[in-house]
């Protein structure tokens, strides 16, 4: 018997893995006690717990889209209790559970049939005491990040080609049309039966996706005219909602077998006026980390804003200015908003985390574009239009690489934006940021990742800095500012991609736009990228390749443009001996592509500095006119001002960073803890003739913020 088999086993395990279980939420133990006449906690049998996946005995995929679990027995117990949901939901919400069971103490395995395909899914499970409750084990699979093995996750099989034969139509704040197609093309005979040349498919379901779970949804049985009509219209739902429509022939057996393509569509509704988020602070606030920063939370407004149907997308949120707000939880951007300050003079703060875990490590988090799948949803997430607009953003404990805690491998692995890997399929109209600032944000800005597609139809960065951000590792890496994942041929960042009029002050990344992998675009994937009158200061110098465009494989007719930006290289005086390195651009692919570059001028070399060689005085490598991977390919053939224009200039006269701007340099030189921390207003130009008589100034070239203080 697999219990007597492993009991000895268990029991080594238990002592050096009780204390991983993060919660247990029905014990009546107080807060930070523990009871030690508790059951064993019991543990899935898998990988992740030393169990071979040869084991005939090791939880994980059996067949396509069924769940083999076993566990390990625990003696003179009365059971076990076990849940599961997809993966990202939550345990504790009944709406996402898949599985919530209660077996005996005889049984050591389950089998969770027919399943969502290509679906991950996360398992708990606790043992059940004789003598009540109070006594039952911990929970193992509601660890956290920091408990590595407390927890199960097993995602299921793709499933086979679906043919799309409905889709949704002229949809109103409570009505929409769902129309269908059901002639067969005779590709997919093997899983899709047809009668008389047509898929056959009894019922149309219009339910509630996890967004508004509580609502009623509506089930149509098609009759003989509505198939013939070819679409159904249906009345009666609810504004702002999001419903899953999906096409069924219940000839088939299993559930996720009878469908065909799934729609998920958000219902119209009338935009209300913008909503204030009044600063209101709680000197006795639960979340200790806000007290001193005298900070308001807002991410509770957000989160429910997602999800309530009684505001429509297209919502304004307002911050009040000069005031600070903080988060503590990740807000899934699964509708579209604004969300501004009221000042743009006086721009509130929003702090993504606020204060430390026991290790004295900060906290933080972040927004994340779009969400993971609920039970039944398959279709992706399409949103309207997102803008952040007058405000600064930061988060209160972040540390890079040079300060992190003793604890901390390296710098904090945080971000301003971060899509989760299990993301459903995502389109977004427009995502905006104008006038913020963004500081210490670590490890990436905007990153990108997962299996399934992404679509992003406008892009604007503009009139933003961002300052005091990353060096996450050594090498001053993490992700770049706006990281693309390749994971999808269908996916497009850059469709519609503009970063204007604003500066990056010496901050570490891997790139500045990166897209690499090498995907069978199709022709209908397009780059427009432009990036133009920036400043960028010390960009990504603590090592070599640090790129600005990392795009080797550009899809067919892509353009990209490149003009009016300044670069400028500073160290911390004449004892600073760091490394400045600067890396242009690495494309492979070259079809159909246009360049305009022209007019991207740098400051001098600071005085001293004479390796690594440079090309064009600033790059390092990879220089914008290289004729293999720059704007320079084919001799400068591809370019609007040909070779010459790709060049950097630095005036007929070059300038130095310290005779441009009031006060550019490091604070600390290198290997200090402020060696990548500058003065923020020290970048203001000099009211001097030599900043006036330079075509830097009389060009507009960089951020055109920093010419303010000279009399023209």
């Amino acid at each position: 018997m697999i219990k007597d088999k492993f009991n000895t086993l268990l029991l080594i395990l238990f002592a050096g893995l009780a204390c991983l279980s993060c919660r247990d939420d029905d014990s009546p133990v107080v807060e930070g006690e523990d009871n030690p006449d508790r059951e064993f906690m019991t543990m899935f049998r898998s990988e992740r717990n030393g169990v071979s996946t040869s084991d005939r005995f090791s939880s994980g995929v059996s067949g396509v889209n069924d769940i083999q679990l076993y566990w390990y027995g625990v003696d003179n117990c009365a059971g076990y209790h076990l849940k599961s949901v997809i993966q990202g939901r939550d345990f504790d919400n009944p709406y996402d559970l898949i599985a919530d069971t209660i077996v005996g103490p005889e049984v050591l395995s389950m089998k969770i049939e027919d399943l969502q395909y290509n679906t991950g899914y996360r398992f708990a499970i606790k043992t059940i005491s004789k003598r009540g409750p109070e006594y039952d084990s911990k929970w193992f699979g509601l660890g956290d990040g920091g408990h590595p093995d407390d927890y199960l996750n097993i995602t299921t099989l793709d499933r086979y080609a679906v043919p799309d034969v409905l889709w949704v139509e002229d949809i109103t704040f409570t009505s929409l049309r769902i129309s269908f197609n059901l002639a067969s093309d005779g590709n997919y005979k093997e899983h899709f039966e047809e009668e008389g040349g047509k898929y056959i498919m009894d019922q149309i379901k219009v339910e509630p996706s996890s967004d508004n779970p509580e609502l009623p949804g509506k089930i149509i049985n098609l009759t003989d005219a509505d198939k013939e009509r070819g679409y159904v219209d249906v009345e009666g739902l609810v504004q702002n909602a999001v419903y899953i429509v999906n096409g069924l022939n219940n000839n088939v057996k299993r559930y996720w077998d009878r469908l065909y393509n799934t729609n998920m569509v958000r219902m119209k509704g009338e935009v209300g006026d913008p909503i204030l988020i009044q600063h209101i602070f709680d000197p006795n606030d639960s979340i200790p980390g806000a007290i001193p920063l005298n900070a308001c939370r807002m991410d509770t407004v957000l989160r429910n804003y997602m999800s309530d149907n009684t505001l429509a997308e297209g919502t304004t949120f307002v911050l009040e200015g000069g005031k600070n707000y903080y988060m503590v939880n990740s807000i899934a951007m699964s509708k579209g908003f604004t969300l501004k300050g009221n000042d743009p003079n006086n721009r509130p703060t929003v702090y993504l985390g606020v204060g430390t875990n026991a290790s004295g490590e900060g906290l933080s988090c972040n927004f994340s574009f779009g969400r993971n799948a609920g039970n039944g949803e398959m279709g992706g997430i399409n949103v309207q239009s997102i803008c952040f607009l007058d405000i600064n953003f930061d988060c209160d404990k972040a540390y890079n690489f040079i300060t992190k805690p003793a604890s901390a491998g390296s710098g904090m692995g945080n971000y301003f934006i971060n899509q989760n890997s299990q993301a459903m399929p995502f389109a977004i109209e427009s995502f905006e940021v104008r006038n913020c600032n963004f500081r210490n944000m670590v490890r990436g800005w905007i990153r990108f990742q997962g299996p399934n597609r992404k679509l992003v139809d406008k892009f604007v960065i503009d009139n933003c800095i961002f300052y005091d951000c990353g060096i996450y590792d050594n090498n001053g890496r993490g992700y770049s500012w706006v990281a693309g994942d390749g994971g999808n041929a269908n996916t497009n960042l850059f469709r519609d991609f503009s970063l204007t009029n604003s500066t990056f002050i010496d901050s570490p990344r891997h790139a500045l736009l990166s897209e690499n992998s090498n995907l069978a675009w199709p022709a209908s994937t397009v780059w427009y990228i432009r990036v133009e009158n920036n400043t960028f200061v010390n960009l990504s110098t603590r090592t070599a390749d640090r790129l600005i465009f990392e795009m080797r494989y550009t899809p067919a007719n892509s353009t990209i443009i490149c003009k009016k930006n300044l670069f400028v290289l500073t160290r911390a005086g004449s004892s600073d001996n760091r490394s400045l390195y600067q890396a242009g651009m690495d494309i492979r692919q070259f079809i159909g592509l246009k360049f305009d570059f022209d007019d991207n001028y740098s400051t001098l070399l600071p005085p001293g500095v004479t390796t690594p060689a440079r090309t064009d005085g600033l790059f390092t490598s990879y220089a914008f006119s290289a004729t293999n991977r720059g704007a320079g390919w084919g001799n400068g053939s591809l370019n609007v001002g040909g070779i010459e224009a790709t060049k950097i200039k630095q005036g007929s006269s070059g300038i130095e960073a310290t005779d441009l701007f009031a006060d550019p340099n490091p604070i600390g030189k290198n290997g200090e803890t402020d060696m990548h921390r500058h003065n923020l207003n020290g970048f203001y130009y000099k009211n001097t003739d030599q900043v006036r008589n330079h075509e830097i100034f009389k060009k507009d070239i960089g951020d055109p913020r920093w010419r303010a203080n000279v009399t023209p």
